[in-house]
């Protein structure tokens, strides 16, 4: 094989050496031809690629490697034997929102709480935290390689100080003392002293001073009032056991001195009072015609008024006893003032359900009713209205035939009618007489009740006689 390769001409052999020179280099590179599997931001990526650099083959994939990306080997590390499997988790833009600003950075972290520690924020359990506005556990996965938003609020410190003693420290995420205490279970009495008040805002580090209430009492002739207080005074004292001193009242010691060691308060009462004693004389009411109110109502159009006379007693008294009575009087206060009533003459067309009917009627009369036919007026009865004497003739007294002669009725229990008829009726009582012939004769002595049908006649009596 030598011999006859030196037979070919030199060119020849240049060429032959240059092929062989290429053709190993050819099967090198071929022998570096590798499988690898890029995982990215948990997404795998597979290739064939022959690289000695490990930013080459995510190059050949398109992605640019940033300097915070977290990469499973150094992106800059040459090797003859790059692992086939290389993860990446890129860097991410995150914004923490902190109660003094906000901090930015460039961060891989997969974990708030890992990207708060970046930023040199460590979160204890009171604190709270929002990814993207929403509350989140700090040890909560977040995706890969997406923008994030943070917020951290940190819990507010209350140091609670009772009776100049420290009790204990809290943290809350609340906005009042009030809230802070119950969210952690610590109750006390309504009459303790909080400095400040319990429904202040918190800020982000607090003192409470509490004072606890101690038993105190107050006592009169009459009673006696005990419970919890705090105060300093004894008006404080007072107003914690809901004790208001009125008028001339006093208490011992004073309102304004610091409670007795013995937690004790005297109270004394005293009043003058002022006794009016009255006696009315009478007054009278007159009636006149009112059109604006309806018939067989009454309106007042002037109230009457007594007149009064007095005798006035002063009074005065200590720890319930009358020490003193001064009598002033009789004089008068008010004369009588007489009246003015309204008869109403106004006619107003109402409904009402009678006997199982809808009637319309302008006035209804309670009456009490008998009943006659013609039988009792031997060969010749006649009615004043001229109508014949059957069912449906209705009498009525002489007084009111004038002003309701002819007109349409109904009575209850006995139907509709017209007044066609009079008679003397029962002096002092609404009377009709309800006629009947001889073939139907009901006989009645009852009340009932008249309605008067329209139409409304021009004239009527506003009071019947």
């Amino acid at each position: 094989m030598q011999s006859l390769i030196k037979k070919l001409p030199k060119s020849l052999q240049f060429a032959l050496v240059v092929l062989l020179i290429l053709l190993g280099g050819f099967l090198l590179a071929w022998s570096q031809i590798k499988r690898y599997q890029l995982t990215v931001n948990g997404e795998s990526i597979s290739m064939r690629a022959v690289a000695f650099y490990p930013r080459d083959l995510f190059e050949m994939a398109g992605i640019n490697l940033q300097p915070e990306d977290a990469l499973s080997l150094d992106p800059d590390a040459f090797s003859l034997d790059l692992p086939e499997h290389i993860w990446l988790t890129s860097a991410r833009p995150a914004t923490i929102d902190i109660p003094d600003g906000k901090a930015k950075l460039h961060t891989p972290a997969l974990f708030p709480a890992t990207i708060l520690l970046e930023a040199g924020i460590k979160i204890f359990p009171e604190d709270i935290l929002l990814v993207d506005g929403e509350i989140a556990n700090p040890d909560q996965k977040l995706p890969p390689g997406e923008q994030v938003n943070l917020e951290f609020i940190p819990a507010k410190q209350i140091n609670v100080i009772i009776d100049k003693q420290h009790h204990t420290t809290l943290f809350t995420q609340t906005l009042t003392y009030e809230q802070a205490l119950e969210e952690a279970g610590l109750e006390f009495d309504p009459k303790d002293h909080f400095n400040p008040d319990l429904d202040q805002q918190l800020a982000a580090s607090n003192e409470l001073t509490v004072t606890k209430a101690k038993p105190v009492c107050a006592t009169s002739t009459e009673s006696q009032h005990c419970g919890l207080s705090a105060a300093v005074t004894v008006a404080e004292a007072l107003a914690d056991l809901g004790v208001t001193l009125q008028h001339l009242n006093y208490a011992h010691p004073t309102d304004d001195q610091p409670i007795p060691l013995n937690r004790s308060i005297s109270l004394h009462s005293v009043e003058e009072r002022l006794v009016l004693q009255t006696d009315e004389t009478s007054f009278a009411y007159t009636y006149q015609e009112d059109p604006n109110t309806q018939l067989d109502s009454t309106s007042v159009i002037v109230p009457g008024q007594p007149g009064i006379e007095v005798v006035r007693l002063h009074e005065r008294i200590e720890d319930g006893n009358i020490v003193t009575t001064t009598s002033e009087g009789p004089w008068k206060a008010s004369d009588p003032r007489d009246g003015v009533m309204g008869r109403g003459t106004r006619a107003v067309l109402q409904t009402e359900t009678v006997d199982g009917q809808t009637i319309e009627f302008w006035r209804k009369v309670s009456v009490y009713a008998t009943s006659y036919h013609p039988s009792i007026f031997g060969d010749n009865p006649r009615t004043r209205s001229g109508l014949p004497l059957q069912k449906g003739t209705v009498a009525v007294s002489a007084a009111w035939y004038p002003s309701m002669a002819l007109q349409p009725v109904y009575v209850q229990g006995y139907g509709f009618g017209t007044v066609g008829d009079s008679g003397y009726g029962i002096p002092g009582t609404y009377w009709i007489d309800l006629g009947y012939s001889d073939e139907d004769y009901v006989g009645w002595h009852s009340w009932t009740t008249l309605y008067l049908l329209p139409p409304i006649p021009a004239w009527y009596p506003a009071v019947l006689p």
